[in-house]
């Protein structure tokens, strides 16, 4: 999958989900290391004044290391944060629920919700960990959580908190455990939803590229299938064009002009070919290549071409200097998507090549077409017969035909 650059404004460098973990990482652990200093900090302060020296260092450590899982993943070193995290939460958790949260009658108890959070948490904290890792320790936290929901009785007698102040811990407890679980899933759909919208970028650009570079039909066929295919056409008819002499011409004209005025002349030429629902195959130099009956079949393949070269030679007209062969034959090809890169949708044949020879042996802005066009069309147009002409490829001579010009 590809990355969007954002100084490039495109889709240009690999896409690398790490990235994406270690944000995500990065996030859960600022987040749990604030929510542990911050609720270290709230209880040492109470305990401080009640003067309950060892809850009070209980709550230190918890501050110390929400301080230093905080400090290592600003100095990058998130796996490491990442497990001591997860081991001291773990640890810290247990002695709690197992010393003073000790549910009575009235009270029930809070903290064991807490094994849940950091099962998703750890879950989603080591993704690439060993199986042994990621699974073992989601499977500790669902045991601690099993244990403390079903037992009321302290591991150690003496330290149970009294109903009063475990009363108000239950509702801090709770409102704690519901903000890191919508952080949890915040960071989740976040995420999804960051995918969810390059996605449906990257696909709208990738379908427009798409039908940028082929016919409809095929585009739809490569969109739905992805496969290359190559299909033969019965009655098709394909047509070449060339500037004359215009090897000359890129040698006396600047370049930034040159690239100018083919472009202007090929966009003309492409919006007849899209008027008259035309294949255009493709351009090399200053060749341009069109197909009729392919990829969908249409009987006046060959009369509509005649047309078009019409169109084009009058079109090009209009830039001085200008003047076209165009050629065109008729008959049986291959026409497909090919190859796994670059790919294009060409077309292969007989039909194709005589095209290529009738430009090229062609009269400068005359359309010259084979005997198999002429037999379609002959009998709709006036044309000059030229005859015994030898073509490269063909043995012996041939008769090829000139559409007359009105």
């Amino acid at each position: 999958m590809a990355q969007r650059n954002p100084q490039a404004g495109g889709f240009l460098v690999a896409y690398d989900p790490r990235n994406t973990h270690a944000r995500r990482v990065r996030l859960v652990v600022n987040v749990s290391s604030l929510v542990m200093v911050l609720l270290g900090s709230c209880w040492a302060i109470f305990f401080g004044f009640a003067h309950d020296r060892f809850l009070l260092s209980v709550d230190l450590l918890l501050v110390l290391g929400g301080v230093a899982i905080g400090l290592l993943a600003r100095q990058g070193n998130l796996r490491f944060a990442s497990l001591l995290l997860a081991g001291l939460v773990y640890v810290l958790l247990f002695l709690l629920n197992a010393l003073f949260d000790i549910p009575s009658a009235d009270v029930p108890r809070s903290l064991h919700t807490y094994f849940l959070l950091i099962a998703v948490g750890s879950y989603l904290l080591f993704r690439r960990e060993s199986a042994w890792v990621r699974y073992g320790f989601t499977l500790a936290c669902f045991v601690a959580f099993v244990y403390f929901a079903s037992s009321n009785t302290p591991l150690v007698s003496g330290y149970a908190l009294p109903d009063s102040i475990r009363r108000g811990g239950t509702w801090v407890n709770n409102i704690c455990a519901f903000a890191i679980l919508y952080l949890i899933v915040h960071a989740f759909i976040g995420d999804v939803n960051r995918i969810e919208s390059y996605l449906h970028e990257a696909n709208n650009r990738f379908v427009d590229l798409v039908r940028g570079m082929f016919p409809k039909p095929i585009a739809e066929r490569l969109l739905t299938s992805g496969r290359s295919f190559a299909e033969r056409h019965q009655n098709c008819s394909v047509l070449f064009s060339d500037i004359v002499s215009f090897t000359r011409l890129s040698e006396q004209m600047d370049p930034d002009r040159l690239v100018d005025m083919l472009s202007a002349i090929f966009s003309r030429f492409d919006a007849l070919v899209e008027a008259r629902g035309l294949t255009k195959i493709k351009t090399i130099g200053d060749a341009y290549m069109v197909a009729a009956g392919v990829p969908e079949p249409r009987a006046d393949h060959a009369q509509v071409l005649l047309e078009l070269g019409r169109e084009m030679l009058a079109a090009c007209k209009e830039f001085e200097g200008i003047e076209l062969r165009i050629g065109i034959s008729s008959g049986e090809l291959v026409a497909g998507v090919i190859g796994n890169s670059r790919q294009v949708y060409d077309v292969w044949g007989d039909a194709v090549n005589m095209a290529s020879r009738m430009e090229s042996h062609g009269i400068a802005g005359q359309i010259q077409v084979s005997g198999s066009t002429y037999q379609l069309v002959g009998e709709r147009y006036v044309f000059s017969r030229r005859e015994g002409i030898s073509i490269k490829g063909k043995a012996g001579r041939h008769d090829v035909f000139v559409l007359a010009q009105n």
